[in-house]
């Protein structure tokens, strides 16, 4: 108390002596003996705590700056200048430097340092005022503006500049200079006016002495380089070689790595300077790239130095030339022929190098489309859309410039002349009253305009609705497209067409089997050519009313286990097909799970339940296995852009997944770093590297000429004859991609092991490079194989967190165990030095490539294998399911169509599935019910390389066409309208996003043009006509696959959470302006019952940049609350009970199921939503009722109904039976974390 007094006496004290115009010396004497005692006081040992005691009288601080600025005694400025270096402290000074800040301490100093500086006869003043700047800087935001304007800058460059040959005294203004320099304006004044050349010379005095100073000149330069004008400076002086100098010294001195930041600091100036052109000259000339690449060889295993060593990679990697890709130009090697829209203007004919999409392949190459410095930095990455975010931001722009008269919205009348085809569910089953006026409207022989005409046959004439059976068809109809015969109950469109194929069977083939056709073949020495002239005649009849009944077992509707007998007879009686092990004979007749089957249910009730073996190795449900010979000759039928020289082993024989789990990889330390040095090395060596091109698909397709398109194509596979055969003497890896799907452009070997590979771009494009899909043959067991994927764009990818790419190995295949497996080792994802075309990133140049590098270690010697992106899944493998489901489901209680809704841009059918239960009875109840089912629609792969999405929509049809109790339930209480594949072109022709438009299909959902977009335009037409006869979809989800991240989860749309401040143009917004949250309970479900589900990566927001997907359209303008995407992961789990494995296709098909699964409970609560909606009426008279909408989910709720009513309560089938807890977890959604954009280290991410 006695000395907090005394303190107050001392200030008041001053504050008078303050106050005082002019002081005499008996005032002069008093304010040194008041600032002494003060300065005693608060550097006391004994009383440090009375330091924040002191300056939380602001008066105090006050009464000291203001004895700064009116005193003109050097014994007295020096007396409070200590005072408040003691106030501020040696440590934690963060909250007391604050407030002196807060107080205008910054101010009042750089004043008193430049009014000294004009009578002071030396600078001793001046260097005190800097130590308490020092203190100041960090807590100022706006420290170098005051420097700045206070004219304080020439001030402390002058001490630096007279200082520069005894540094150790000037340390404070050093670090002054330091946060000066972070001001681009003073660090421009700063090197103009010469303290590039005075620090430098403090460095070269420091040497290894004085090292606070030599690292805080270090940083200081650093922050000045950071200006190109002082980099040059910088070279001017000769700081590079005396940099790499003192760089290389510290390398052999400190040995012990203690003073690993001094190297860093030099290295970053190194970074800044080798900017500029002439910064890596002297690099270069200063034997820079020698010294930094030997030194990090030597260190590459220290931990330490980690930090060190990326930055020397960085200036390693700048100091050498940006390569162009080895190619002659990045265009497509091969392009499709567009039809000219009305209104749109495909994005290809916006690019100056891609103006003419309908080049000739040769034309191709001289267009000088070359890839010297592109970026696809924003893409699905940022949302992995390639670009599409910074498009679609300005969305009304390109509508203006690309699309000049958009088609105006179709009526109800010329919807259902175009779409009402497709939903023989509704016209089959007719009420007597309906039926004489369905007959007088019935267009009976009409056609429209629409390409669209598949309708359904009209039941027999027998009096039952049944589902036929398969007719004996000849092989021109097999060959002809089963996609346009009805395989069940559908008569076809009255109209004639003339269509030759060339079709290449392999040579040990002599007949094909679909199930008692056959198909004859003529065959020749060198090539099994069938040519089929097929001319058939298509019809098209309305329905016919008939009665009600359950169709009855015929021949062909034998039991699963009957036709299992009647296959394997069959194949006792055929020739054998194939001349391999008793193993692969084995394999095809068994009934193990291939890719070609429909596999067993292991319902799960928890999420977090372990693996199972179970779940390891499913039984398949009973089903027939076509064979290799079936898919040949649907392959066939396939229509692709370029030439094929053979069918993919994996596709045409099946395989299935290992029946053990596989973990994600974990990389070791260092790798990264030691792939990105091994890259150095090739480039200071050059003439180490072999340049050994020996895959080029580019040299064939120019030699191939007009013989490079499908019609030349093979449709058939010898891998197997070619396990341990020496096709030739060569010791060089043989690739090849030719063949559906497959993707890969160039293989140059450039080491003894190592392979640098070139991905095709998407057909038309220049970019879009990610999915591969190719063949290896040739190696050698137990040799480890490098393979670098030198044009990846994306700027992060999983290959970085324990993602490896997948193999399938034709001789592993043949001793039993065909199975698409994990593999690689030493996976690392970076930057490289080959730059991207600078019209694929809108002009921005010095864009570089990534490189996906693992390494192999093939088990076999002479083997046939497969490496691909991920588990591939062809358009003839969809068509190959497609006729096997139609041959295999249970037509007594499945009601099954599969029409044509439209052909792709090549010809390609595009299919529409519809599958529900047949009307439980004939009566008018019966009917009713029959018609007020609620519709799923379903939708896959319209971005060709996420092939993930058509395992899931594989793993819901297998639920939804087999005999489970809940796949019963599932049709009963639903119709089901699936569009299993929406970019089929893209599919084929092994792109990754685009379709052969060049662009995303799902950015196209506003304004599809029919004939550039067909797939959207009519998958759109036939939600709007659902949407016109009050049949809307009660779930719309589109699956899709994502690049970076983990685990499956959903995108749903929320107006809270969307674009637009109050977004109420949306069907979840109701008349009282209260959202529905409906949308939220199918993530929920899926959350509790679907192992690879995440919730916590699902978000629900609306951004601008996704209006126009396919989520998002059908949400705002077809009125689907429950519109979704659903993403899974090409990597693997980090939640549930698959955490810390890769994923499969059973878990990819397992997801499927689940979520159609997880319908039930979702229709469970929409069922009981409708029937209380009529209670509520009956009840409405009744006074001890109250209904009231239930907040969580938009719902009618009953909490007054009396104790007998309590049946009627309204409950979520997966939660507790009272609303409150539905609230509760409405609300714990309401509080998730969205997750979007940069998350971690998992770099951006991308939304569909």
């Amino acid at each position: 108390m006695e000395r907090g007094s005394r303190v107050k006496g001392l200030i008041d004290s001053l504050d008078k002596l303050n106050v005082q115009r002019g002081l005499t010396p008996d005032d002069l004497q008093q304010s040194r003996y008041v600032t002494s005692k003060l300065l005693q006081y608060v550097s006391n040992t004994q009383d440090k705590v009375h330091r924040d005691l002191f300056l939380k009288n602001i008066s105090n601080l006050e009464v000291l700056l203001s004895t700064l600025e009116n005193s003109s005694d050097n014994c007295v400025r020096q007396n409070v200048l200590y005072v408040l270096i003691e106030l501020i402290g040696k440590s934690h000074t963060g909250k007391r430097a604050t407030v002196m800040v807060q107080q205008g301490a910054t101010q009042v100093l750089f004043h008193l340092l430049v009014d000294d500086n004009k009578t002071a006869e030396n600078d001793d003043l001046q260097i005190t005022i800097h130590q308490v700047l020092a203190k100041l800087g960090p807590k100022d935001r706006k420290f170098g503006v005051k420097a700045r304007l206070s004219q304080a800058l020439a001030v402390t460059l002058n001490i630096v500049r007279n200082h520069t040959s005894s540094p150790k005294s000037i340390q404070p203004v050093l670090q002054v200079l330091k946060q000066l320099a972070n001001n681009a304006v003073n660090a421009s004044y700063l090197g103009k006016n010469g303290a590039i050349s005075y620090l430098f010379k403090i460095v070269s005095v420091c040497g290894r002495k004085h090292l606070t100073i030599l690292k805080c000149a270090l940083d200081t330069l650093g922050s000045l380089v950071k200006s190109k004008s002082n980099s040059a400076r910088a070279i001017g002086h000769g700081g590079v070689p005396m940099l790499m100098s003192s760089f290389y010294d510290w390398h052999k001195v400190d040995t012990k790595n203690r003073h690993t930041n001094l190297r860093k600091s030099i290295l970053n100036i190194l970074k800044h300077i080798t900017n500029l052109k002439s910064g890596r000259k002297a690099l270069i000339e200063g034997d820079g790239i020698r010294i930094l690449y030997t030194t990090c060889q030597e260190t590459l295993q220290v931990r330490e130095l980690e930090s060190v060593i990326f930055v020397a990679s960085l200036i390693l990697r700048k100091c050498f030339p940006k390569n162009r890709l080895p190619l002659q130009n990045v265009c497509s090697a091969i392009s499709c022929s567009l039809p000219e829209s009305d209104f749109h203007i495909p994005e290809s004919y916006l690019n100056p190098d891609l103006q003419d999409p309908t080049f000739s392949h040769n034309a191709a190459s001289s267009t000088g489309c070359h890839g010297d410095d592109s970026s696809l930095d924003n893409d699905d990455d940022i949302s992995s859309d390639d670009n599409d975010a910074a498009k679609l931001e300005s969305e009304d722009d390109l509508d203006g410039e690309r699309e000049r008269a958009p088609p105006s919205v179709q009526s109800a009348s010329e919807l259902a002349a175009a779409y009402s085809q497709f939903f023989p569910e509704i016209a089959e089953f007719l009420s007597t009253e309906e039926d004489q006026g369905a007959k007088a409207r019935a267009p009976v022989g009409s056609q429209s305009d629409s390409v669209l005409h598949t309708p359904y046959r009209s039941l027999a004439a027998s009096g039952r609705y049944s589902m036929p059976n398969l007719p004996s068809a000849s092989a021109e109809e097999i060959m002809l497209g089963f996609n346009d015969m009805s395989m069940h109950d559908g008569s076809r469109h009255k109209e004639t067409y003339t269509r030759k194929s060339d079709l290449n069977i392999r040579d040990n083939i002599t007949s094909v089997n679909f199930a008692g056709m056959s198909m004859e073949r003529r065959t020749s020495d060198n090539q099994s050519d069938i040519t089929l002239d097929e001319t058939e005649t298509l019809g098209f009849q309305t329905s016919a009313k008939v009665p009600i009944r359950r169709p009855q077992q015929s021949t062909s509707n034998k039991s699963p286990k009957v036709k299992r007998k009647a296959k394997r007879k069959q194949k006792t009686q055929s020739p054998s097909k194939m001349k391999s092990p008793s193993k692969m004979d084995d394999w095809f007749t068994s009934d193990l799970q291939s890719s070609l089957s429909i596999t067993q249910i292991s319902p799960r009730d928890t999420k977090e339940e372990t693996p199972s073996e179970e779940s390891l190795s499913e039984e398949e449900e009973p089903g027939v296995y076509e064979g290799p010979d079936t898919y040949a000759s649907i392959a066939a039928k396939t229509k692709g852009v370029g030439r094929w020289n053979k069918i993919a082993f994996p596709d045409l024989h099946g395989h299935k997944p290992p029946p053990f789990p596989e973990p994600l990889y974990e990389r070791k330390f260092g790798v990264q770093r030691c792939k990105v040095f091994e890259d150095i090395d090739r480039m200071i060596n050059p003439d180490q590297v072999m340049e050994h091109v020996v895959f080029d698909l580019d040299a064939i397709v120019a030699s191939a000429g007009d013989t490079y398109n499908s019609r030349y194509s093979v449709n058939s596979n010898r891998d197997a004859s070619r396990i341990g055969r020496i096709e030739d003497y060569s010791d060089y890896l043989k690739f090849n991609s030719q063949f559906e799907s497959g993707n890969l452009r160039k293989a140059i070997q450039v080491r003894e092991l190592e392979y640098d590979l070139i991905l095709s771009p998407d057909v038309n494009t220049n970019h879009h490079h990610q999915w591969f899909y190719f063949e290896v043959s040739n190696m050698k067991a137990g040799m480890k194989y490098r393979f670098n994927i030198v044009n990846c764009e994306k700027v992060n990818s999983q290959f970085n967190f324990g993602m490896q790419p997948v193999m399938f190995s034709v001789r592993e295949a043949m001793e039993g165990r065909p199975y698409w497996t994990r593999v690689g080792s030493e996976i690392c994802y970076y930057r490289n030095h080959f730059t991207r075309s600078s019209q694929v990133t809108g002009g921005v140049k010095g864009k570089s490539y990534y490189t996906t590098t693992f390494t192999i270690m093939f088990p076999h010697t002479r083997d046939v294998c497969y490496l691909a992106y991920h588990f591939p899944y062809t358009y003839s493998t969809l068509q190959a399911n497609l006729f096997k489901w139609s041959n295999i489901y249970d037509k007594q209680s499945i009601y099954y169509r599969q029409q044509t809704l439209t052909h792709t841009l090549t010809g390609n059918p595009v299919p529409l599935l519809t599958i529900t239960a047949y009307p439980t009875s004939q009566d008018q109840e019966g009917l009713d019910q029959f018609r007020s089912r609620p519709y799923i629609f379903l939708s896959a792969r319209v971005h060709p390389g996420e092939s993930n999405a058509s395992w899931v929509m594989k793993g819901s049809l297998d639920l939804l066409l087999s005999s489970k109790p809940q796949a019963q339930q599932l049709r009963e209480m639903y119709i089901f309208k699936v569009v299993p594949m929406l970019n089929p072109d893209g599919v084929i022709n092994g792109t990754h996003r685009c379709s052969m438009v060049a662009e995303d299909l799902n950015r196209r959902w506003l304004h599809p043009c029919p004939k550039l977009h067909p797939t959207i335009y009519h998958t759109k037409g036939l939600l709007q006509y659902m949407q016109s006869i009050n049949k809307a979809p009660l779930v719309f989800c589109d699956y899709h696959g994502h690049s970076r991240r983990k685990n499956v989860f959903m995108y749903g749309c929320s107006p809270s959470m969307s674009w637009m401040n109050e977004d109420l143009d949306n069907p979840a917004i109701s008349s009282n302006k209260v959202e529905d949250t409906g949308y939220k309970t199918l993530p929920r479900l899926l959350q509790s019952s679907a192992a690879s589900f995440s919730l916590g990566n699902c978000s629900f927001m609306v951004e601008k940049s996704k209006e126009a997907t396919a989520r998002v359209v059908v949400w705002r303008q077809i009125g689907v609350v429950r519109s979704y995407t659903m993403e899974s992961t090409y990597c693997g789990c980090d939640q549930g009970a698959y955490r810390g494995n890769h994923i499969n296709t059973r878990m990819l098909e397992e997801m499927g199921r689940k979520f159609c699964e997880a319908l039930l409970k979702v229709r469970s609560r929409h069922a009981k939503l409708a029937s209380f909606g009529s209670l509520a009426g009956a009840l409405a008279s009744d006074s001890n009722i109250s209904i009231h909408s239930d907040p969580c989910e938009g719902a009618m709720a009953f909490p007054s109904v009396p104790s007998s009513s309590k049946d009627f309560e309204l409950q979520e089938s997966d939660s507790s039976s009272n609303s409150d807890s539905q609230c509760s977890d409405s609300d714990e959604l309401d509080d998730m974390e969205e997750v979007e954009g940069i998350m971690g280290d998992e770099g951006v991410y991308e939304y569909p």
